[in-house]
């Protein structure tokens, strides 16, 4: 049986959602890294970087929210992992430009956040919300007002599941401008899936 190492207030949901989306049978082990849970010697032989989520099939251990959810999408193509190598490839694109244009800024302004308030640096964090302002009204909002989901052909793959992710905490930090309805329709269409919705039990 496959195994998902990580807490749900963490990039670990991403897996859990793909998980649930292809109805997999798995075990999740709720890892709490702030209680020192990600740094037990038994965590460690699997993931040496203590960090969270880590998967385990069998012998087979793999870190990493996109490489994991390549893996497990890639092994059922059709459902979340396109057949053809151009939407593979623009899904690719899109996963890409998540993770490393929209995700560090994003990561920025909830770091900052959690300063004390007289350490935060006002300056940066409007800054930070700037860029992902310019970034979402530049990049996906003009995409979603010619598309109902990520890629051509209208059907929601990982890379609608990989952005939403990420989208869904952008708007949960009240970063989401008013205007960008499109992105705000996609991400609920998304959000509305029954395997996002498995997923919210806080436990």
């Amino acid at each position: 049986m496959l195994k998902i190492y990580g807490w749900k207030r963490s990039r670990t949901i991403r897996c859990l959602w793909v998980l649930q989306e292809l109805g997999l049978e798995y075990e999740h082990i709720a890892l709490n890294p702030n209680l020192g849970e990600t740094r037990t010697a038994e965590y460690l032989a699997l993931n040496p970087s203590g960090k969270i989520p880590t998967l385990v099939e069998n012998d087979f251990v793999l870190t990493e929210t996109i490489a994991i959810n390549a893996y497990l999408a890639s092994g059922h193509p059709g459902v979340l992992w396109p057949r053809e190598p151009r939407a593979v490839a623009a899904l690719n694109q899109w996963t890409s430009w998540a993770v490393t244009e929209l995700e560090p800024a994003v990561v920025a302004v909830f770091r900052e956040g959690r300063r004390a308030p007289e350490q935060i640096d006002r300056a940066r964090v409007e800054a930070w919300k700037a860029d992902i302002a310019k970034m979402l009204g530049d990049v996906l909002e003009p995409h979603l007002a010619r598309h109902t989901y990520v890629l051509p052909g209208e059907d929601f793959t990982l890379a609608d599941l990989n952005l939403a992710a990420l989208v869904g905490n952008v708007k949960s930090f009240n970063l989401l401008p008013n205007e960008m309805q499109h992105t705000e329709r996609w991400l609920q269409r998304c959000l509305a899936r029954p395997a996002w919705q498995r997923i919210q039990d806080p436990a």
